[in-house]
């Protein structure tokens, strides 16, 4: 499929479409997140973790395009995923969400980008 500017069935930009495909697949693996996860101003989904912090599911510009990413919490910093696909992304949100529910930090705080 070629992209295009709108998703010609609905009028929704590609990100749109790929962002409700993410959605789907984290309802379908844990339906309980649906009373947690919520939509940004940009766009970016967020889910809240214990003590204030959150895990965001969004788009950054890397390479020249933008790219979807998971950025978690760890220690004083970040960790920021790039998986590749949407079932790869919805793996890595899952996993990190455990690991939250676990107490892992993901390490000392140092921001970290991962290629997944």
């Amino acid at each position: 499929m070629s992209p295009t500017i709108l998703d010609r069935s609905s009028g929704r930009s590609p990100a749109e479409v790929e962002r409700d495909r993410i959605l789907e697949g984290l309802l379908e693996a844990r339906p309980a997140l649906a009373a947690r996860i919520s939509r940004g101003p940009s766009g970016a989904l967020t889910i809240p973790l214990a003590g204030g912090r959150h895990v965001e599911i969004g788009r950054l510009p890397r390479r020249g395009r933008a790219r979807w990413v998971v950025v978690s919490p760890a220690g004083e910093g970040a960790v920021v995923q790039e998986p590749r696909g949407t079932a790869a992304l919805v793996r890595a949100v899952l996993r990190t969400l455990d690991g939250a529910a676990a107490g892992s930090t993901g390490g000392a705080g140092v921001p970290v980008h991962r290629a997944c």
